[in-house]
């Protein structure tokens, strides 16, 4: 899913957006460092759609939420900084 969304990114900004954040949400419930090295591409993903679409406001929100939501989860925070999210 995530690779459709990966080619499409470009050509349709706005349906390979909405593929990553879902993709993000289902990231949420399990733990570990490759999924949230996962959840950090994805992320990169929706930024990169966000700045085609305009709306990087929107993203800084949703990290920003998104980070005070999983704040516990330090590898996470640790692995968000290293690629500045």
């Amino acid at each position: 899913m995530a690779r459709l969304a990966d080619l499409s990114r470009e050509a349709r900004p706005a349906d390979a957006l909405a593929v990553y954040l879902r993709l993000v949400e289902q990231l949420k419930g399990p733990t570990g460092d490759r999924v949230y090295e996962r959840m950090a591409r994805l992320l990169l993903g929706a930024r990169d759609c966000h700045r085609a679409l305009g709306t990087l406001d929107e993203f800084a929100a949703y990290v920003s939420a998104l980070r005070v939501e999983l704040k516990r989860r330090r590898k996470l925070m640790t692995i968000l900084d290293r690629h500045r999210l």
